[in-house]
């Protein structure tokens, strides 16, 4: 292996490292605001990302001029993609402001290419799978361990910085558990 090859691949990992946990952190501050047990954590984080994903969207370049349901896309375009936006459409979600963590149990249906907070295809972020568990393992750890409550007259407001976040964090009482929660 080259240097330049070790660099790169050192690149790649401390990129992975950062992005991971900049995402799980700000998927956790978010998901604080509704907390779950740990038998339904996964789908609190589900749905915690439907409306605040840790990114706003994405975006892709059609190479070539297509039509995509009757719509016609020009090639050499550079397409955006909300996902903030898609997540609240009630075109794909049924009362799509409500946080319902529901929409994610296994029976549900599953609305295809309008819940995408990770992106979609080949080009999806690479850290998306390390983030999900991370995120689940941090939350099932601190919820067997504390109770959280948040502290009343807090903002739900949001700060774009490239990525979403709460505008003024999120500011909680916690107590040790009397039960352990095993």
């Amino acid at each position: 292996m080259t240097k330049e090859d070790e660099d790169f691949m050192l690149d790649n990992i401390v990129t992975f490292l950062i992005a991971g946990q900049e995402t799980t952190a700000i998927s956790w501050r978010s998901a604080s605001w509704n907390w779950p047990d740990t038998r339904t954590s996964w789908k609190v984080l589900k749905e915690t990302l439907r409306l605040y994903p840790t990114a706003p969207g994405t975006s892709r370049e059609v190479s070539d001029d297509m039509t995509i349901g009757g719509y016609n896309v020009p090639g050499g375009v550079i397409h955006v993609f909300d996902s903030y936006v898609c997540g609240r459409l009630d075109k794909f979600f049924k009362d799509p402001q409500k946080f319902d963590p529901d929409r994610f149990h296994p029976d549900a249906p599953k609305p295809y290419y309008c819940y995408y907070p990770f992106a979609l295809g080949p080009r999806a972020c690479l850290g998306q799978k390390f983030a999900q568990m991370e995120a689940k393992v941090v939350m099932a750890k601190l919820l067997q361990r504390f109770e959280f409550s948040l502290v009343p007259g807090q903002s739900f407001d949001i700060l774009d910085t490239g990525t979403l976040r709460p505008k003024s964090g999120v500011v909680c009482n916690i107590k040790h558990r009397s039960n352990q929660m095993m």
